[in-house]
């Protein structure tokens, strides 16, 4: 059990950095960015990109990669983020202008999720990829094995939130995008540029978005559809949560992680007694959706929502 919760909340911290980013876009934006998860992908095979035209300067201790991997972050968070504001120039910028609605604002971004998928397929192939080497888990107290690369996953994800929450209060973009998110009539009223706030938006979601992607390439194998496949569950806890605080898409997304980890786990524990042939970790998705159901049936608006 000690191992199932330990494996929730690395797969939770995966998803913290992509709800940030959903509700970020959601709350400001005002739509659903459903090219989240292949932008999560994207980063991830750029990151992938990087690290192989850079020169071996071998691995951190008990590390499966070195000092080329934490560049190769960087580069993917940078070149997605400018990537997304291209889109934005392009697509969403012109959409809003005419009035679009957040319905087809969404369905604008599904287009473009299948951009990104496409341009993963042309480049690297659809077939399976790896940074390194595989690692082997450690052993810890009460039954808890874990790899050193999880160490490092669950720490960046604890320095970026922290970053991004010192952005958001401290400075003043990051007062601005607060503003906006509360009303963005009032601010464009009083002298908030709305447009550098767009700006800041994607560029801070999609950066997270992209350093989701990375650490979820170390944590598994890179394929073209990997973002895909986590973007339920990272919708599900900002739903969870209520969209907009940025606190409650951490929370929410360690909940739905650990629910997905304990749950299946159990329950294939259950079903290899029973001599059932059962693979549960297929039913992962529908867990986050009966857990959602459950949490908007006693709080429809999340467990964090303010309800306005």
């Amino acid at each position: 059990m000690a191992d199932l919760f330990v494996n929730g909340l690395i797969l939770g911290s995966i998803f913290t950095l992509g709800a940030i980013g959903v509700t970020l876009i959601a709350d400001i934006l005002n739509f659903f960015n459903f090219a989240h998860g292949d932008m999560l992908s994207f980063g991830a095979y750029l990151a992938l990109f990087f690290v192989g035209i850079l020169p071996s300067w071998g691995n951190f201790p008990w590390l499966s990669f070195g000092p080329s991997m934490i560049f190769g972050i960087v580069f993917a968070m940078v070149v997605t983020a400018a990537f997304a504001l291209f889109f934005d120039k392009v697509l969403f910028k012109p959409l809003r202008e005419r009035g679009a609605s957040e319905l087809f604002l969404a369905l604008s971004s599904l287009g473009v999720a299948f951009i990104f998928r496409s341009i993963i397929r042309l480049v690297w192939g659809p077939q399976a990829k790896y940074y390194g080497g595989l690692q082997m888990a450690r052993q810890y107290p009460l039954g808890i094995t874990v790899k050193p690369d999880e160490f490092f996953i669950v720490g960046i994800t604890l320095f970026l939130v922290i970053s991004v929450y010192l952005f958001l209060k401290r400075t003043k973009i990051g007062k601005a995008m607060r503003a906006a998110s509360d009303n963005e009539t009032l601010a464009r009223v009083t002298g908030i540029d709305t447009e550098r706030v767009v700006n800041w938006t994607w560029i801070i979601a999609v950066s997270l978005t992209a350093a989701a992607g990375v650490l979820y390439g170390i944590e598994v194998q890179l394929r073209p559809i990997m973002g895909w496949n986590i973007l339920i569950p990272i919708f599900v806890a900002v739903v969870v949560a209520g969209v907009g605080d940025l606190w409650g898409a951490m929370v929410g997304a360690m909940i739905i992680g650990v629910a997905q980890e304990m749950l299946t786990g159990i329950l294939q524990n259950l079903f290899n007694a029973l001599d059932l042939d059962v693979l549960m970790t297929a039913y992962k998705p529908a867990i986050a959706f009966v857990l959602m159901v459950v949490v908007l049936l006693v709080r429809p608006q999340g467990i964090f929502g303010t309800g306005e």
